[in-house]
């Protein structure tokens, strides 16, 4: 679940209110505790800080059921990953510069997918 908050919040932060995604960013990117979180937020309550991760979790899961973005960009690396492995494959039964280009093409690919 926490991977997926990760993945989430990278894609729609933006869309979250300032609070909720700054506690989501110290609690899932930085690692924080709820006091350390509500220290790092100017001193406010951890029950402050537990509601805005409630809410902007709740508010990431909504989003991602709306428009599937992640969903896809899971299903897409997972086909690139298919690709490189029988890639891989073939390049150990057969020498062909092609199957060079197709790999580096591959790599550029998950490159920008995961940028």
């Amino acid at each position: 679940m926490e991977e997926n908050i990760v993945v989430l919040l990278d894609i729609y932060g933006g869309l979250l209110a300032k609070s909720q995604r700054e506690a989501l960013d110290l609690r899932y990117n930085s690692d924080l505790s709820l006091a350390e979180i509500a220290e790092e937020m100017g001193g406010i309550s951890r029950q402050s800080v537990n509601d805005f991760l409630k809410k902007g979790r709740a508010r990431l899961l909504e989003i991602e059921q709306l428009l599937g973005n992640a969903s896809a960009y899971r299903a897409i690396l997972s086909a690139v990953d298919e690709a490189q492995g029988v890639l891989k494959e073939l390049q150990s039964d057969y020498k062909d510069e092609r199957l060079d280009i197709l790999e580096n093409t591959l790599t550029k690919i998950k490159k920008e997918i995961n940028n």
